[in-house]
């Protein structure tokens, strides 16, 4: 079986905006975990996210995003800073069929 975390060859970006200003929604779109999605798949994309060197210093301990410290918040931190990071395609917001596209800003 594939995997389908999203696998980009093209480098990633490592600059990510620390403390993102909220922003009307129009147009924009978010990468965010799928409700009932389990917490270890969420988990894994946590792992897979921050293991590429993206920025994950929010969402740890003292970070601007570790509240509230549930598996559910810190995956839609790491998948939406994924998403956003490679450019928002449709692709990448996967996750093993753990992620989906909304257009409301979380």
């Amino acid at each position: 079986a594939r995997s389908s975390i999203p696998n980009n060859p093209t480098p990633v970006p490592r600059a990510a905006p620390s403390n993102p200003t909220p922003r009307s929604s129009k147009g924009k779109q978010w990468c965010l975990p799928k409700t009932g999605a389990d917490d270890n798949a969420l988990q894994r994309n946590i792992d897979y996210v921050c293991g590429l060197g993206l920025d994950c210093g929010p969402i740890q301990q003292h970070g601007a995003c570790f509240l509230p410290n549930t598996v559910r918040a810190h995956a839609a931190f790491a998948m939406n800073l994924y998403y956003q990071s490679t450019g928002n395609n449709d692709s990448d917001c996967g996750f093993d069929q753990t992620g989906a596209i909304t257009n409301v800003d979380p």
